[in-house]
């Protein structure tokens, strides 16, 4: 590769082809329409080697690109959407229109297009009689063969239009090319085509779509198809080919010569409907400035109607409210209509709500169809007042109390959502002016729905965000409400008990009433938390044993939930204490305990035990169990143990009780297990003394 072809290549990276105006404009126009199908675009997009470039480089790049490189134009276009691919053609239109280097006796870039699309349609059909499934990848390679080509005249027009004066033939033209950048049309194509992610096989059928016919026969199909669109289309330097170069094909000259002429009686065609008058002859030449000059007028027009209304509104912010969208949306109006006043009527319920300055208003079906606004709410923009005798009464009745001469009505709608109608009261001459500048219209009243319908979108967040919070509330006073009931209980129960003891002055009660008012205290602690959103507070450190044994004291208490279950403890001795919230580690425990009491049948033993483990690495484990002798439970049961379930306490562990109780070990830094056999269920708590708990 030659040195200069190295500036050749960082010249091409920013590159933008140059597109024909008229099929800028039928694009533009087509994407207006928010009932558009991407098959009606993609057939304006496939009309234009520029544009449909600049379509799958973007469609290819990391921002869109999905897993697999894209191989046709519909693909393509599947994943940018029309939104994207409109602000293509007007970037394309702003090249064209400021950057072109269609000037006074430069390339007539009619001559590229009516190549390109000669190819592009040969190679499809070619794609038919030749057995490749992909038809539309064959026309796309076939419309992006030359691609090189227009890059080549975009970065270096000095060098390279000279090329064309004496227009010496394909082969000639490459060495040329060779010569002079160090490396060719079809190399420029293929980098270019490689840049965007398109797969190597295609970039491979613009790599090599001059090569000679004995040369590619063994090649991948779709670089023969290309090769072969190309010959048929060549100008006049490929002389005749022999019927016998043809063979391997089952094709013969006579049969590329008809698909040469059907594919140019197909572009004729394209080109009438898109106001475009080809050159007479295929060869490459100069253009006068009268042929480009009305296309070029008419699309700069359409690209500052589209443009206004981007310039006219201020970018949203991410705190935009409806009501300060909507104010925007009037200081807008104002600013690029000259409207006395702009007003929106919201959508809701199927039905137009108008609300005067001194509070009268009307509601007007929005599916009416001899109503202005009404249509306008559908989507059609709409003119009040040039026929009052004609016009809807409720349409007439916003324009008189608006004060204008008409009222033009224009549709807010985002992502496919009604919002509601804009309307602007206007001067009868101003609106008149207006109605003309229709692609403006159009502009202005996408840009309204979007800053309208990101606001509402954005406020149904903070809604949903501020339910999300009540939600979480009534769920975190449910939780509190199911752990306060288990010590409560107790105390309702034992207040019976308690009377009689101290009516016989028994020594044993006061231990008793001391381990209940700990208990009363601890339930005091929850409920001032819960009513100041759980504020942090210091806690001792807590140790273990004694807390296990003042947990099995008080559970014993409650004979009416323990019958004739007993608890036992195995604790071991030295443990380390734990930096943790004991009474969270309590509440725990509890839980754990008169689930497993709900669980057997009325009689049995629960074990509580405490162990040691010393880590391999040094560290330490304090373990706390919770075993029963009940039934164990049923698989599907412990598959979902800790998620909050409502079932009917007594069947299992399950329920909102182990929700919690493992949302409170992981609260204390911990993790909790469960293994379940026939013979029993044990609880396992474990927590690294060495390694603090969370106690908020």
């Amino acid at each position: 590769m030659q040195p200069n072809s190295l500036d050749l290549h960082k010249q091409l990276t920013t590159a933008r082809l140059p597109a024909l105006p008229q099929v800028l404009l039928q694009l533009l126009e087509l994407c207006d329409h928010d009932d558009v199908g991407i098959a009606e675009i993609g057939a304006v997009v496939a009309k234009d080697a520029a544009i449909a470039a600049e379509v799958v480089r973007i469609a290819n790049s990391p921002y869109y690109r999905p897993s697999r490189a894209l191989e046709n134009l519909d693909q393509c276009l599947s994943v940018l959407g029309t939104g994207t691919v409109r602000r293509i053609a007007l970037n394309q239109s702003v090249v064209e229109l400021f950057g072109r280097f269609q000037r006074q006796g430069e390339f007539d870039l009619r001559h590229f297009w009516f190549h390109a699309l000669c190819v592009a349609v040969t190679a499809r059909e070619l794609a038919r009689r030749l057995g490749y499934a992909n038809h539309e990848e064959a026309y796309l390679a076939g419309l992006l063969h030359d691609v090189g080509q227009l890059a080549l005249l975009v970065v270096a027009a000095d060098r390279y239009l000279p090329m064309f004066r004496d227009f010496p033939g394909e082969q000639a033209l490459m060495r040329q090319e060779q010569q002079t950048f160090g490396l060719t049309h079809a190399e420029v194509g293929a980098w270019l085509a490689q840049r965007w992610g398109l797969r190597s096989l295609l970039a491979d059928s613009i790599l090599y779509h001059h090569e000679p016919l004995a040369r590619i026969r063994d090649a991948h199909p779709l670089t023969q198809i290309v090769m072969l669109a190309n010959l048929c289309n060549a100008y006049g330097d490929a002389g005749a080919v022999a019927d016998d170069d043809l063979a391997h094909w089952q094709l013969d000259a006579a049969q590329t010569r008809a698909l040469a002429l059907a594919a140019q009686t197909e572009a004729r065609e394209i080109g009438e409907q898109l106001g475009i008058e080809l050159p007479s002859t295929p060869l490459p030449g100069f253009v006068r400035e009268d042929d480009v000059e009305p296309a070029s007028a008419a699309l700069a027009d359409a690209v500052v109607q589209r443009l206004e209304p981007l310039a006219a509104t201020e970018t949203a912010t991410e705190t935009d409210t409806p009501e300060a969208a909507e104010a925007e949306l009037r200081r807008a109006a104002s600013f690029l209509f000259g409207a006395r006043v702009a007003q929106l009527l919201p959508l809701r319920a199927g039905r137009l709500h108008w609300r005067a300055a001194d509070g009268d208003g009307l509601e007007l079906d929005a599916e009416r169809d001899d109503s202005a606004l009404a249509q306008a709410s559908r989507g059609t923009i709409g003119l009040v007042g040039a026929h009052p005798d004609r016009d809807n009464l409720a349409d007439l009745q916003v324009l008189r109390a608006l004060g204008g001469e008409r009222l033009l009505c224009l549709p807010l709608i985002h992502t496919r959502n009604r919002l509601g109608v804009l309307v602007l009261a206007l001067d009868a001459a101003v609106a008149e002016t207006f109605m003309a500048r229709r692609p403006l219209l159009v502009g202005f009243a996408r840009e309204a729905g979007r800053r309208l319908g990101e606001a509402l979108a954005l406020r149904d967040r903070l809604v949903a965000d501020a339910r999300a919070v009540r939600d979480e509330h009534t769920q975190r006073m449910r939780k509190l409400i199911h752990e306060t009931a288990n010590p409560l209980g107790v105390v309702r129960n034992y207040l019976a008990l308690l009377r009689e003891r101290l009516a016989q002055i028994d020594d044993t009660a006061h231990a008793d009433i001391e381990l209940i008012e700990d208990e009363l205290r601890r339930v005091g602690r929850l409920l001032r938390d819960a009513r100041h959103s759980a504020p942090k507070h210091a806690h001792a450190r807590v140790e273990v044993n004694t807390l296990v044994g003042e947990v099995a004291r008080f559970c014993a208490l409650d004979k009416a939930r323990l019958g004739a279950i007993g608890i036992d403890l195995r604790l071991t001795e030295d443990l380390p204490m734990l930096d943790v919230d004991g009474d969270k580690l309590k509440q725990a425990l509890v839980n754990l305990i008169f689930n497993a009491a709900e669980a057997m049948p009325g009689a049995g033993r629960i074990t509580l035990t405490t162990d040691w483990w010393r880590d391999s690495d040094g560290g330490s484990t304090v373990e706390i169990g919770v075993l029963d002798d009940g039934p164990g439970l049923p698989k599907s049961v412990l598959d979902q143990i800790y998620k909050p379930v409502q079932t009917d306490k007594g069947e299992s562990h399950s329920g909102l009780g182990l929700n919690i109780v493992a949302g409170l070990v992981k609260e204390l830094g911990g993790i909790m297990q469960c293994s379940s056999s026939p013979a029993g269920t044990r609880f396992k708590m474990q927590f690294h003394p060495d390694k603090p708990g969370n106690a908020e």
